[in-house]
């Protein structure tokens, strides 16, 4: 870093298949000599920022682009109908197995640990549990991203050191705020963009997650970028307008790349990475102080699909066996307080035929006391 230069940080946003936006804009920049003095990712971001601050050349960026080039959908999702089956079925938490990204991951990765690289590297995850921002900087990179990358219900969360893990995207998707508690002075960030797809209806249930994510997503940077523009020099790259690619749709990374590194070409040729007056307009709001460096570790296996069912037989036994005992409770308050009101009745009623039964016999005393007057008079 050049003497009075801004520390710099370049902030990687998650967003499945969109990361690709991030590469064609990341090639442009590096292009013009702009580098970062850290690198902060979620997500698809976290393994963008892996491999840039691993190897932040150009030539390391080319690589990184071939990379999303050749990939396809079944390099990230496993192609088996029997998994998300499997897992229902036995109470699991997720519907595609992380094997083909974990895959992925080994073999596009020249380093095994988090400081291993050129760049310090910060992957964002969250805390399934607590809701807390988790922040690896150290450790088995392939973990940590595979963590950042487990959007909920899709991929696995990863149980490591007492947290089970999940997408960073949840708390922190572009972490903005990440960057400048580390000390940048500067934050260029690569959103994903907006998928534009009005046409076109969700199919299944991975495309509505992956929109309902993707919406969220862009709605943390907005409320991010409002928040820090001020405190930091802010720069959002812009990405290319009206994306009709989905986010679960790894067959047009070309297409984005190409699309992406032009759009980011000519907005550089505007002044665009030092204009900090340029306004970035997206919807949203989130924000969070919680913020927990942590190192990766290998993460816990699953547990075998007979031990998940026996657990949750046993989760279930004893939720039914507390309902039937509340019922019982429940029934012997009713059946009390049921009784306590038959006594009741039955003591009024008594005491309504006593009163009765009392009346009657002075009506016949009287009568009979008549009568027999009568009788006397006569006589």
């Amino acid at each position: 870093m050049q003497q009075n230069q801004p520390k710099t940080a370049f902030v990687f946003s998650g967003g499945a298949s969109l990361g690709a936006v991030e590469v064609g804009m990341l090639k442009a920049i590096v292009e013009e000599g702009y580098k970062a003095d850290m690198v902060l990712g979620t997500s698809v971001g976290a393994l963008n920022g892996a491999i840039y601050a691993s190897d932040p050349s150009i030539e390391g960026v080319k690589t990184l682009e071939q990379t999303w080039r050749n990939i396809k959908m079944f390099d990230v999702f496993t192609p088996s109908v029997i998994t998300p089956i499997k897992n229902i079925a036995t109470f699991g938490q997720y519907l595609i197995s992380p094997k083909n990204l974990r895959k992925l991951m080994d073999d596009h990765l020249n380093f095994t640990k988090i400081e291993e690289t050129k760049i310090p590297l910060y992957i964002t995850t969250t805390d399934i549990n607590t809701g807390d921002e988790v922040v690896f900087n150290k450790g088995l990179v392939i973990e940590a991203l595979l963590a950042s990358a487990g959007i909920p219900g899709v991929f696995p969360p990863l149980r490591m050191d007492q947290r089970l893990l999940v997408d960073g995207g949840l708390v922190n998707n572009s972490p903005i705020s990440s960057a400048v508690k580390l000390g940048a002075e500067k934050v260029v960030v690569f959103p994903i963009g907006f998928p534009y797809t009005p046409n076109e209806e969700p199919k299944n249930i991975l495309e509505i997650l992956f929109r309902t994510l993707i919406y969220l997503l862009n709605r943390q940077l907005s409320a991010d970028y409002a928040f820090y523009k001020d405190k930091v020099q802010l720069i959002v790259v812009p990405p290319p307008e009206n994306i009709t690619v989905g986010p679960h749709d790894f067959s047009k990374s070309d297409r984005l790349i190409d699309r992406s590194y032009n759009c980011t070409k000519d907005w550089l040729m505007k002044g665009g990475y030092h204009n900090l007056s340029t306004e970035f307009k997206h919807p949203g709001n989130i924000h969070s102080e919680i913020f927990n460096l942590s190192e990766a570790v290998e993460s816990e296996p699953e547990k075998p699909a007979k031990e998940r069912v026996k657990e949750n037989v046993t989760i279930i036994g004893r939720d039914i066996k507390k309902t039937l005992s509340r019922e019982k409770q429940e029934m012997k308050v009713k059946y009390q307080a049921s009784k306590e009101k038959l006594k009741e009745n039955i003591s009024d009623t008594k005491g309504e035929i006593e009163k009765s039964f009392t009346d009657t016999a002075k009506r016949i005393k009287n009568k009979y006391d008549d009568i027999t007057k009568k009788k006397d008079k006569k006589k």
